[in-house]
């Protein structure tokens, strides 16, 4: 057999591969995989290293970032899809480790377990170490001031801890010897999440004060309210407040410091439902809902968000975490006002970005999504 001495035939196979005229992306992707699942070309993949139970409902997975990654702002999260019963779901979790020095460092995600949170329960009941997952960049902008502040108030309940948990370690670990107050609202002592750190390092850094407010166990509940910010941070005031927490609960913080005139002081991400800031609806009812270059018109009742309203008339727009973090709800309005559930500003300009999960109809709208 005569030998090939051409250009062509001197190249690696891999080389051919690559520039084979057939082989697009996603193929590639597919073949790069079957050597690496964490070298997928179409989304950053992450394999668990680690997993920590951190509660009787709490888990905190450490996952290795595959190609793609980028390094990450303490206060942001990353979207994890996983694979049920054929059908793939998403979900953006707040990452809980401190910031990274390069892009494929071991980044952690802490995990509540919901009731009926099909991600949730997946994780807490079928995760294993080396299980590789489908991963989202890093987005969210609730993160610290550029130049920490000298006094810092951090409120958190629940899980809402969890941004806040990566700030927090990562000032401690930089080096930062500002003032810091953190209070976690929890039902009981067996729901503090990062308990046992949280407590160590209140004994290792003076200038950090933690305390606990229960729900149970306590001769009274301690809720937030005025007086009790008053008493365990007299000159709260003065802080700059990053806060997370269930709708609720953020809602008495927020009236609070609005009635302060502290606003400019306050940064927020709300952790589960967004609530609706919309005054009580009007007789006026319904808003209509063009579809634009569908042919297709809907309503949209005052008690709803526009995801809402058109997963009721039986589209099905692109959606992720449903809270206003993740984007991935986003439309083109080309008319009409619609009200952000989160802020309650009204927007009204045309051809603007918004976001389905939090927009609710002011008037009557065309939408191209």
């Amino acid at each position: 057999m005569t030998a090939n001495t051409g250009a062509h035939a001197a190249q690696p196979w891999t080389q051919q591969l690559l520039h084979s005229r057939w082989l697009d992306g996603h193929a590639l992707s597919f073949f790069l995989e079957e050597l690496n699942p964490l070298w997928s070309l179409v989304e950053p993949r992450g394999r668990i290293l680690d997993i920590i139970e951190e509660t009787h409902d709490t888990k905190s997975f450490v996952l290795s970032p595959g190609w793609g990654w980028r390094r990450f702002k303490p206060g942001q999260h990353i979207g994890v899809a996983v694979e049920i019963d054929g059908r793939l779901y998403r979900r953006r979790y707040s990452i809980s480790s401190a910031a990274v020095r390069h892009a494929r460092d071991p980044i952690t995600i802490t995990v509540k377990r919901e009731r009926g949170g099909r991600i949730s329960n997946h994780l807490h009941d079928q995760a294993r170490v080396g299980e590789v997952l489908r991963l989202a960049l890093p987005a969210g902008d609730f993160v610290l001031p550029s130049a920490a502040p000298d006094k810092l108030l951090l409120l958190a309940a629940g899980s809402g801890i969890t941004p806040i948990m990566a700030q927090l370690r990562a000032l401690l670990a930089g080096g930062h010897a500002g003032r810091i107050s953190l209070l976690h609202y929890v039902r009981s002592a067996a729901d503090r999440i990062f308990g046992a750190e949280l407590e160590a390092l209140a004994r290792q850094h003076p200038h950090l004060t933690v305390h606990w407010c229960l729900e149970e166990g306590m001769t009274e509940p301690q809720r937030f309210s005025p007086a009790q910010i008053a008493m365990l941070v007299p000159d709260y005031a003065s802080h700059h407040t990053m806060l997370c927490g269930p709708a609720g609960f953020m809602a008495a913080v927020r009236g609070h410091w609005d009635e302060l005139g502290l606003n400019a002081r306050l940064q927020f991400e709300y952790f589960g439902s967004v609530p609706d800031l919309r005054p009580a609806p009007s007789a006026a009812g319904t808003r209509g809902i063009r579809l634009a270059g569908r042919q297709r018109e809907l309503r949209a009742g005052p008690e709803q968000n526009l995801l809402q309203a058109l997963e009721g008339a039986g589209e099905s727009p692109a959606y992720g975490c449903r809270q206003g973090i993740c984007q991935s709800c986003k439309c083109r309005k080309l008319s009409g006002t619609v009200r952000n559930l989160v802020t309650g500003a009204l927007s009204r300009e045309p051809e603007e970005e918004i976001q389905l999960c939090i927009s609710a109809a002011e008037s009557d709208l065309v939408l191209d999504y």
